[in-house]
């Protein structure tokens, strides 16, 4: 079971914003594009550390839905799914949170107190 997170940002978010965010937290991982570009898969090597999903509007109700008391008041955002394998939960988590800096983002872990 995978560990996931969400990424509420004031805009979209691209490869650009991905390589600031690798550099600057885990710079030995490479990406590579899957699902006809709609996801950026950060690799080491054969193992993925993180995917991340093709950014979609969010939607305020099903925003504060999902987040409860978490949701931003903010409700023109992009949303993007963030998806980590609990093993490479670490390094994910440090990209996420550079990802979430370099975009105006906020992260949010759908799993805080681990697996469920």
């Amino acid at each position: 079971m995978p560990h996931e997170y969400v990424l509420l940002t004031p805009r979209v978010i691209g490869l650009r914003e991905v390589a600031h965010a690798v550099a600057a937290t885990e710079p030995t991982l490479t990406y590579r594009m899957d699902a006809g570009g709609m996801q950026i898969v950060l690799v080491d090597g054969d193992a993925t550390v993180l995917t991340i999903v093709h950014p979609v509007p969010a939607r305020p109700v099903e925003v504060r839905r999902l987040l409860g008391d978490n949701a931003p008041a903010d409700a023109e955002r992009w949303w993007i799914d963030l998806v980590a394998p609990w093993e490479s939960e670490r390094r994910a988590a440090r990209v996420i949170a550079a990802l979430a800096a370099v975009s105006g983002g906020v992260a949010h872990d759908l799993a805080p107190d681990g697996r469920g």
